[in-house]
């Protein structure tokens, strides 16, 4: 049986895009063990079939952030040989060149060029569906690209519970933070969310806040426009998020991590992009997109944000009115029978 050390350290939602090329894995027959970071280990700690889920420090911050990363290395790196391969779902050189000190064994990534004998590369095509680039990076074809996120035992019961029934729209007003980076780009106006969540609540469908404590600020503000919301901003993990975000079987956001978690529980999702292409993003089928009218709109796809030199706006193009149209086929049945 082949030994995989399957590597995605960064960011919850690109963990989601990677779940399918690590299930591929599994099926394949490898015996595969997961390198997360503490952004993705809530994603790993559910995906069945592997081997074992192994934790690094999060991308070094400073100076102290790259001593720390240098001291786990050297105290783990006995432990990571015996691998046959490594599976890297990123391009950076200094990330492949640490995994090559790390574990000594061969690699497939997707770098640009390879680094040395050890290394075959798959770089990511332009316009290319992220899922189907990390198969190819692993591979592997999976049977599916929708990410997946298992819900654990009683989890859909308490959530259906915490709901009381009736139907439901999850909003999860925030997103854009993550470890490596912060697009404000991404964001949609808080005003904005509570004239849809006004509008959604007058046709007798409640709605509920989800999402981090960075997102608490523009929650709160939602909330005080739009009195009668379930504000659960920053006060559930990601299991509950999701549980919630299933009973509710419907979603609306931005592209951000709770969307790529909507689509793995098999919500109907609303996403709106501006900066982002969603066609790299999300396999066919699995979000309504609203796109920016802005000629700029999209400006990059899995590369780290380059910055806006317009100073953003692209999302504001965005109306409430085209996001209830948008809105509209999936509010019409209910869905937490």
């Amino acid at each position: 049986m082949t030994r995989t050390l399957l590597v995605k350290t960064h960011a919850f939602g690109d963990a989601l895009l990677s779940t399918p090329a690590a299930a591929g894995l599994v099926e394949a027959g490898h015996s595969v063990t997961v390198l997360a970071g503490p952004s993705s280990l809530p994603v790993w700690e559910r995906m069945p079939g592997l081997a074992a889920v192994r934790t690094a420090p999060s991308p070094p911050q400073g100076p102290l952030g790259a001593l720390h990363l240098a001291a786990w290395t050297l105290r783990a790196r006995a432990s990571f040989r015996g691998f046959h391969r490594v599976v890297y779902l990123g391009r950076s050189p200094a990330v492949r060149r640490w995994l090559r000190f790390l574990t000594g064994a061969a690699m497939r990534s997707g770098g640009d060029e390879p680094l040395g004998d050890w290394e075959t590369v798959f770089p990511q095509r332009e316009g290319e569906l992220a899922s189907a680039a990390f198969g190819r990076m692993a591979g592997v074809e999976p049977d599916s690209l929708t990410p997946r996120f298992p819900l654990a035992p009683g989890e859909m019961e308490r959530a259906r519970k915490r709901l009381g029934g009736g139907d439901w729209l999850a909003v999860a007003p925030g997103g854009g933070d993550n470890p490596r980076d912060s697009v404000a780009e991404k964001r949609w106006a808080p005003g904005r969310f509570a004239g849809v969540c006004r509008a959604v609540m007058d046709r007798g469908i409640r709605v509920v806040l989800l999402g981090g404590p960075r997102d608490a600020g523009a929650a709160s503000r939602v909330e005080a426009e739009a009195p009668g919301v379930l504000n659960l901003t920053g006060t559930t993990g990601w299991g509950e998020t999701a549980a919630l975000t299933a009973a509710a079987g419907r979603f609306l956001g931005v592209d951000s991590g709770p969307a790529h978690l909507a689509t793995a529980v098999g919500a109907g999702a609303v996403v709106m992009f501006g900066p982002t292409a969603p066609d790299c993003l999300y396999a066919p089928g699995l979000v309504r997109p609203v796109l920016s009218a802005a000629e700029c709109a999209p400006c990059y796809a899995n590369m780290p944000f380059p910055g806006c030199p317009r100073g953003g706006g692209c999302m504001e193009m965005i109306t409430a009115d085209m996001v209830l149209e948008a809105l509209a086929p999936i509010l019409g049945g209910g869905s937490g029978e």
